[in-house]
């Protein structure tokens, strides 16, 4: 029998949401036009901050009207994000394109986790959320993957900007998909028993992030450390780019990379599964990050491997991170929630691009990721320490159960 999510649907829109050429060759795109390393980590922090402010309403948005509708405006603004892109030549333009972008993922942010969990808590398969998650995220990365591959070809028989209409048509083509994914929100269904205001709803999710022992560490370490090692990937293409390689290496760095996210994303449910450590998430990144700084510190293309196997084995503690915040979610909108840790994301991200941009005008791109390295593989042994205090000292009001 078909259950109501549909999750074919779904695998084949992330599977599409991700599968765009331009994805590899947009910071190249913006290099040929003749924005500087600099103005590149400025646009990019532009688009966290856009994101930022909208995070909140959108979310709030999320968990009282329809989730699939809300994955479909973002799919929309997104395909707007790449025409602009075709059409620029100015840092302005390109702004503007990463304004529709931040748009983008402030609507796509916290809504797919709870469109998720809401169908699998109507299934009564919450305990499979993990699973399809990460199945979801593994042919996210597919996608990635291919377009990778495709993009380094693509970009040897049509220009950059043409490849950018290709990807704004796949959102498109997306749109099909997104719109037969069965639409459960247990918290809409809730507004109709209960007259819950905005506001209410937000501080709901607000207590619960800080109350909330499990959730609060989760997102702390998922935000401060976590994000640096995935945020990474926007400036892959500027490491071939430093090293004077051809295009083709663009095509090797990002299929290395998310070649080995892919196998993190497939592993992370049977890791989250068979290791019962309350630490586990917390020593994964120690190991990432020391694999992070290997490559740093050997700084070639040979040494490639090394930088995909840390990203997989970071991939694997965010998926944990992330279905233990799920599991202690219950009566509160889980869009907010999840946009509430979003966006201390993206505020942190502003900062990291801000610190990218300051760091890359003063030292080479090798050094700036060797002080990277070393903060993450810091931040990731004070989080452990934190996780073990934490589940020693039982918070005021603390609703935290589930083990970590």
């Amino acid at each position: 029998m078909e259950n109501n999510f549909r999750e074919k649907s779904f695998y084949i829109y992330k599977f599409l949401n991700d599968c765009l050429p331009i994805y590899a060759l947009y910071t190249i795109l913006f290099r040929e036009k003749g924005l500087s390393v600099a103005e590149i980590a400025l646009l990019l922090s532009f688009s966290s901050f856009a994101e930022l402010l909208l995070e909140l309403p959108s979310a709030l948005l999320a968990d009282r009207w329809n989730r699939r509708n809300m994955l479909c405006i973002a799919t929309v603004f997104k395909a707007v994000c790449y025409m602009l892109w075709c059409f620029s030549d100015t840092i302005v333009m390109f702004g503007l394109g990463f304004l529709f972008w931040g748009i983008s993922g402030a609507f796509s942010s916290g809504t797919e986790e709870g469109l998720i969990y809401d169908n699998l808590k109507s299934e009564n398969r919450e305990n499979e959320f993990s699973e399809i998650y990460s199945k979801g995220r593994f042919y996210a990365t597919l996608g990635t993957l291919i377009a990778i591959i495709s993009s380094g070809v693509l970009a040897s028989f049509i220009s950059i900007s043409t490849i950018s209409i290709l990807s704004a048509a796949i959102c498109a083509v997306n749109l099909i998909f997104i719109y037969q994914l069965k639409e459960k929100n247990y918290y809409s269904e809730r507004l109709k028993e209960e007259k819950i205001g905005y506001f209410k709803t937000f501080f709901e999710a607000a207590k619960l992030c800080i109350k909330n022992s499990n959730i609060l560490v989760s997102m702390t370490f998922l935000v401060f450390v976590v994000s640096i090692i995935d945020y990474l990937d926007e400036y892959d293409a500027l490491i071939i780019d430093d090293l004077k390689l051809g295009y083709i290496w663009i095509s090797v760095i990002f299929t290395v990379r998310f070649a080995f996210v892919a196998v993190g994303n497939h592993i992370a449910p049977k890791i989250d599964e068979k290791f019962n450590s309350n630490n586990k998430g917390f020593i994964l990144a120690i190991i990432s990050s020391l694999f992070l700084l290997i490559f740093s510190m050997i700084w070639n293309q040979y040494a490639i491997p090394v930088l995909g196997i840390g990203c997989m084995i970071m991939t694997i503690a965010d998926v944990i991170q992330i279905n233990i915040i799920q599991r202690e979610i219950k009566e509160e909108g889980r869009a907010t929630v999840m946009s509430i840790y979003s966006m201390a994301q993206n505020a942190v991200m502003i900062i990291f691009s801000l610190t990218y941009f300051m760091l890359s005008n003063i030292y080479s791109l090798k050094t700036v990721y060797i002080v990277l390295s070393v903060y993450c593989v810091i931040g990731a042994v004070l989080m452990y320490f934190v996780n073990l205090t934490a589940k020693k000292l039982v918070l005021p009001g603390d609703c935290g159960s589930s083990p970590q």
